[in-house]
């Protein structure tokens, strides 16, 4: 009897130890066969805007690659904050993923003491598109470089103005990074779309103007561009210096990247961050940016963890010297 009941055991040990191994190995499947339904990307601009269609280029490609749709959801509004909250609450699972642009995460949390979200509850995956800001002036302005606007605006303190999407936008933020650097004083003018057509008419002296925005009237004959703020020329403006090459220091731009919220396994970072990069490599994507007067990026999670760091203090440097508060 005793025997029998030793057999027993024996084998009931057996089949829980060869249970519980075929369930460990059913989760280790059920890891790396992400992704199993649709993935979601959410884009805090409206349909239509740069960051929008960037985002659709890539989720047309990225679903090929991974053989599940991947879909845009644009949740605009609020700053970025909407759309950041929605994915930093979501589950860490790779099946919600941020399009996220510099505002949500390197200026925000300077920005909002009562922001619902902090950056740090984010993994990057990809940094995709460089979009710099063009210096801009009209067509028909008498200034011809950067140096002649700031000597007339320190001339005259005040007098002079600049255009922008608002208080704490990424352009105007910009903007008194450049005005701080130099010494020149000039007054601000906001404007919910930039006011880029009050600049283009001669009502507003210049702006920060986001690439796609300023490249399609300077190509036109509208705007003068006097200068980039990126770490090079674009190719798409050759003849363009960059302010780098005008002022030292660093350059404020704004940029567009996935993310995932925080906890999501590093298999599946690591699953996503594989197709993204050869994506982002490709000539088609590079074409595709440039034509809409962007720059791509690249890269790895690592990188991109760097390049986040680095322009979160950039921001917040400027930000915490002119006091800015949006709450």
């Amino acid at each position: 009897m005793s025997n029998n009941r030793f057999h027993w055991a024996r084998g009931g040990i057996a089949g829980a130890v060869f249970a519980t191994a075929a369930f460990l190995g059913g989760l280790v499947s059920a890891q790396t066969a992400y992704p199993t339904k649709p993935v979601r990307l959410v884009v805090a601009t409206p349909a239509g805007t740069s960051p929008d269609v960037s985002a659709r280029f890539i989720a047309e490609r990225l679903a090929k690659d991974l053989g599940q749709a991947v879909f845009v959801d644009n949740k605009s509004g609020g700053s970025s904050i909407i759309a950041a909250d929605f994915v930093a609450k979501a589950a860490a699972d790779g099946y919600t993923l941020f399009y996220a642009t510099a505002p949500a995460i390197s200026l925000n949390p300077h920005l909002f003491a009562k922001l619902p979200y902090k950056a740090s509850d984010f993994v990057p995956i990809i940094h995709l598109v460089v979009v710099p800001f063009v210096l801009s002036v009209s067509a028909n302005s008498p200034y011809k470089s950067v140096q002649e606007v700031l000597e007339a605006a320190k001339r005259q303190p005040g007098k002079m103005t600049y255009s922008s999407h608002g208080e704490g936008t990424p352009n105007h933020v910009a903007m008194l990074e450049l005005l701080q650097k130099t010494g020149a004083t000039m007054t601000h003018v906001p404007y919910k779309d930039g006011g880029i057509l009050d600049v283009m008419s001669g009502v507003v002296d210049w702006t920060f103007a986001p690439s796609a925005d300023a490249i399609p009237q300077i190509k036109a004959g509208k705007l003068r561009a006097l200068a980039v703020s990126a770490n090079a020329r674009m190719p798409t403006l050759p003849d363009v210096p960059a302010l780098s090459e005008i002022f030292s220091g660093s350059q404020l731009y704004s940029w567009n990247g996935i993310l995932a919220p925080l906890g999501t396994p590093p298999e599946v970072i690591d699953r996503l961050s594989a197709p993204l990069q050869k994506i982002a490599a490709s000539s088609e994507f590079q074409r595709y940016l440039l034509d809409l007067g962007l720059i791509p990026g690249g890269g790895t999670p690592a990188e991109f963890r760097s390049f986040l760091a680095k322009d979160f203090e950039n921001w917040g440097a400027v930000v915490k010297q002119n006091g800015i508060r949006l709450d």
